[in-house]
Formats: structure tokens, C-alpha cells, sequence
């Protein structure tokens, strides 16, 4: 008479328990720097306005507290890079806020001139996609959190890598 019985099975490499448990680990592992990256709630997200410059207090956006829609914080000047182009009719204007800017940390592309024709009683910043709060954060700085508006399609001047655009009005090339 013949036996049926089946010889005992040894786990193949393939099957090793060994690797499945590897396998539960990294991804237990990258589940958690993947949720880290996305829950933001211990951001120091600022509000910006005129007499609170570097404030960490909750923004204003009328939107219920808890909520998940407060915009990004402002990045450290040395990782922002400011264009200034004088529309000022000052001469040298848009150096001298230049070496200002650099002086408070910022990286600057070369000073220009605003487009011919271009003759402005205020200054006025324009930020690119995601560096918003930057601009708001600079306008605050030099004391002119009113004058962040929004970027034209096409810019007045080619930015050359600059996040943000300055384009210096009299009330700043003037000192007011």
C-alpha cells in the first residue's frame, strides 16, 4: 500500500517570514515620515500685519478654528530672492534698496528699471506662486504691508530666478 503523505514543507527564500516582517517594517517606517511630512499642525504659521512683524500668532481667515487652511509660513530671508526695478525716477533708487536687502539677509538678483513709462507714487511687491507669505513679510518689513499685489502675467520685468519682484515707487525711493 502506498502512503499519500506529503513530505513537511520548509519555507522557500521567497517565503520567509523573515522578509515579510522587513517588508511590514519599512513601510511602518515610511508611513510615518510620509504623515510627519504631511500634518503641518506644529508650523509656526505668523499673521502679518503692520504693528506684529514676525508675530506667531493665528492668521486671520475667518475660517473656523482647527481648521486646515492657513497659508505657509514665511521662509528665512537667505532662501527668498528679491528683483527690485525702479519706477521711481530716482536714480540709483532700486541699488541702494538692493544693498538694504541684502543687508537684512535677502538674496537680490542685479538691480534694473522698471518698464519705460512706468512712473509709480508707491511701490509695489509681487510674489511668485508660493512665496505669498514672503511678500507679505517683506512689504511688512520695509513698512508697506499694503503694497503686496499680485503677480501679472507676463511680469513688468524678466525676474531671472527672483521669487519676488519689487517694483520701487517715490514713497520708498524717497524715504517716506
Amino acid at each position: 500500500m502506498q502512503t499519500t503523505e506529503r513530505p513537511p514543507t520548509v519555507p522557500s527564500p521567497r517565503q520567509s517570514p523573515v522578509r515579510g516582517v522587513v517588508l511590514v517594517a519599512v513601510a511602518v517606517v515610511l508611513g510615518f515620515f510620509i504623515l510627519r511630512a504631511l500634518d503641518n499642525t506644529g508650523a509656526d504659521v505668523g499673521s502679518v500685519d503692520a504693528g506684529q512683524s514676525g508675530s506667531s500668532a493665528a492668521p486671520t481667515t475667518g475660517a473656523p478654528a482647527g481648521s486646515d487652511t492657513t497659508a505657509p509660513a514665511a521662509r528665512p530671508p537667505g532662501e527668498v530672492i528679491v528683483l527690485v526695478a525702479n519706477a521711481s525716477g530716482v536714480q540709483g533708487a532700486a541699488a541702494k534698496q538692493t544693498e538694504a536687502l541684502v543687508a537684512a539677509g535677502y538674496q537680490t538678483a542685479p538691480a534694473g528699471n522698471a518698464p519705460p513709462g512706468l512712473d509709480l507714487d508707491a511701490t509695489q511687491i509681487m510674489a511668485t506662486p508660493g512665496f505669498e507669505a514672503d511678500a507679505a513679510k517683506l512689504a511688512t518689513d520695509l513698512g508697506k504691508p499694503d503694497a503686496v499685489q499680485p503677480l501679472t502675467d507676463p511680469p513688468p520685468v524678466d525676474l531671472g530666478g527672483a521669487n519676488i519682484l519689487v517694483i520701487l515707487g517715490r514713497d520708498l525711493a524717497q524715504g517716506q
